[in-house]
């Protein structure tokens, strides 16, 4: 009896040769590059000029949003998509995340500040103390006089001026802290 020799034809011992992605993750691939355009467009002209990013993607973001006709933009939007394959969208996907984790980061400040404001106008003594434990830079006489304004303000545009005046004075310390 003789013994029979088993030939491999797959490629799968030649580490050497690059493998083709299959279709499906190329229309995954695909699929991601196109909602990162999407959300490019949705970026305002200061975060989108702070990327580096090509100048042609750049024009055709910018054109994407002038633009109102269904037809019109969705051919923009695959055009824009096609652009993206040039790029790495990893990257361009970090730059996104990091984004918004910034923009995520500068609403709660926002809200907090808003809160204590709210808290020393409601005459919160904890939350002054708190404050004054905390932001060692505090001008003590300077924020009673701006909580006192915003509290005995009689009519309604004088105390939002006050209220902003006390805001403004807060987020200027939570700036300096960090």
């Amino acid at each position: 009896m003789r013994g029979f020799q088993v030939v491999n034809y797959d490629n799968d011992n030649d580490n050497d040769a690059p493998q083709k992605p299959s279709k499906t993750n190329q229309k995954k691939a695909a699929l991601e590059a196109q909602r990162i355009g999407e959300e490019l467009v949705g970026l305002s002209d200061a975060q989108l000029g702070a990327m580096e990013i090509p100048s042609e993607l750049r024009e055709a973001v910018i054109a994407v949003r002038n633009m109102h006709q269904r037809g019109a933009r969705r051919r923009q939007m695959q055009y824009i998509g096609s652009l993206m394959r040039s790029i790495d969208v990893q990257a361009l996907q970090q730059i996104l995340q990091r984004m918004d984790a910034q923009d995520y980061e500068e609403v709660r400040r926002f809200k907090q500040v808003e809160i204590w404001r709210n808290e020393l106008i409601a005459e919160n003594e904890n939350r002054l103390d708190w404050l004054i434990g905390k932001f060692p830079k505090l001008d003590h006489d300077l924020l009673r006089q701006l909580i006192d304004s915003a509290m005995k303000t009689g009519d309604a545009s004088g105390r939002r001026k006050a209220n902003k005046e006390l805001f403004r004075y807060l987020r200027r310390l939570v700036e300096q802290l960090e």
